[in-house]
């Protein structure tokens, strides 16, 4: 059976899309679903569904639809069809469907079908719909939405064909080649991340020469200062008690050298001592003498080494430049501090800065590998504090051993230079925190933009 679609005068569904039409059929009949397709080109193509607003021509439920309409004829019964029976079933199986009917559509005067609309079920827990339910519901339906009907299948019959659709599978496939090969065979500079701070190139580092107490400090921060500027004095109580104890052994071990002597020199101007005991006794004496000169020389130098570390404790400039410190004098007077502490430094700013910079280990073969291709190592720097200050500069040095930062992760150090001006700073920003990256030749985009998930597959390997 065919259903006729009258030309008749423009209803309230005038406006309505394919997509819009599929849902009002679906909303008043008991059909969940329904697929409508139009003949174009001598095939079968989806024109609407009211499950999404535009189905895609490659799509297996429109390759499968297209499959069957095409074993349709009008002057046989479609249910005689073996071919077309199979593959209905075989879609039914696949898709769930409990009921199918399909509504051949013709204009008045035509002589085919110019569209056809499938109605399904697919519930069957709820009560069973056959499609002689179905067909009596789109038969109620079907003088108003008639003229909407024809006006779209007119209207799809006589527009141009999208072929970007048929070939998109092709068009897929090229972009996609031509992305593969962008990626592969573009090359684009491998930037790394660096972070650090801004050090003085010259300047002379004080430390606590032993464990004492700080007892004066000479000097303010920020202070200019000349070659033997005195700065800070230290005092340890347990060097001094060592130093006096060392130097009170040193004054008994002489003293006793002496008498030993003197009762030698005694000895030796008695003219009876020519006896067996006097020999033995002189004997005894002269290696008693020895063990003395020995001792002498021990504390002598024990001494000489304390005194050295006492005189080490009087601290003084041996450069010119400015004192930076990293506490207020206040608070560093009279603090106790161990051996090696770091007090403050002497900084000569006309030197100028370096950036002391750290890479993580994982990223140094590609920083050496551009280095053994003689390209100069570029960073691109800028403080942290004020973004807006940046600077181009060269990597001068790379550490040969590694060492961790502060997150106990291991890193290499790279000093590179710095301008002896910034622009937009007035200071020199000394200890300032600097970030940035640095330049190691230049790779495949592909690498650059997947470096991160390359780095972990090395890690893992």
């Amino acid at each position: 059976m065919t259903a006729t679609i009258p030309s008749q005068s423009a209803a309230s569904t005038d406006e309505l899309t394919p997509y819009q039409l599929c849902h009002d059929i679906v909303a008043r009949t008991r059909a969940d679903r329904v697929l409508w397709f139009a003949r174009r080109e001598n095939q079968w193509v989806p024109m609407g569904s009211s499950v999404q607003s535009e189905t895609a021509v490659d799509s297996p439920v429109a390759r499968d639809w297209s499959s069957i309409l095409s074993h349709i004829r009008e002057s046989t019964e479609p249910r005689t069809d073996t071919v077309f029976q199979n593959q209905l079933d075989r879609y039914r199986e696949n898709s769930g469907a409990q009921t199918i009917l399909i509504l051949p559509l013709r204009a008045k005067e035509a002589t085919e079908a110019t569209s056809f609309l499938i109605l399904e079920t697919f519930d069957s827990s709820a009560q069973q719909v056959d499609s002689a339910d179905l067909r009596a519901d789109w038969e109620s339906i079907s003088g108003t939405l008639a003229p909407a009907l024809q006006r779209a299948v007119d209207q799809f019959q006589t527009s141009p064909s999208r072929p970007k659709r048929r070939f998109s599978r092709e068009i897929w496939a090229t972009v996609l080649a031509a992305v593969t090969l962008v990626l592969a065979f573009v090359q684009v500079p491998l930037r790394l991340p660096v972070a650090g701070s801004l050090e003085p190139i010259h300047q002379q580092r004080l430390f606590a020469p032993t464990a004492a107490r700080v007892v004066t400090v000479h000097v303010e921060d920020g202070q200019q200062v000349e070659p033997g500027t005195l700065l800070l004095e230290l005092r340890s109580d347990e060097l001094d008690l060592q130093t006096q104890m060392v130097a009170g052994n040193l004054a008994t071990a002489k003293a006793e050298l002496a008498g030993r002597r003197t009762i030698r020199s005694d000895r030796s101007n008695q003219s009876s001592s020519s006896d067996t005991s006097t020999e033995s006794s002189g004997l005894q004496s002269s290696t008693n003498e020895l063990v003395l000169r020995e001792r002498i020389r021990s504390y002598e130098k024990q001494l000489e080494l304390l005194q050295a570390v006492q005189e080490s404790m009087t601290i003084r400039s041996t450069v010119r430049g400015q004192i930076r410190r990293w506490d207020e004098k206040e608070t560093l007077v009279g603090r106790d501090v161990f051996q090696g502490q770091w007090l403050f430094d002497v900084v000569d700013s006309s030197a100028g800065m370096i950036a002391d910079l750290e890479l993580a280990e994982q990223h140094i073969g590609h920083v050496l590998q551009a280095q053994s291709e003689s390209q100069p190592l570029i960073c691109r720097l800028r403080l942290r504090a004020q973004p807006d200050v940046s600077w181009t500069g060269e990597v001068q040095d790379i550490a040969s051993a590694v060492h961790p930062n502060a997150e106990q992760q291991p890193v290499i150090r790279l000093d590179a230079t710095v301008p002896s001006t910034l622009k937009g700073v007035t200071d020199q920003p000394m200890g300032s925190t600097v970030v940035g990256d640095v330049a190691a030749g230049r790779r495949s985009l592909a690498f650059v933009l997947f470096r991160p998930f390359f780095d972990s597959l090395r890690e893992i390997w």
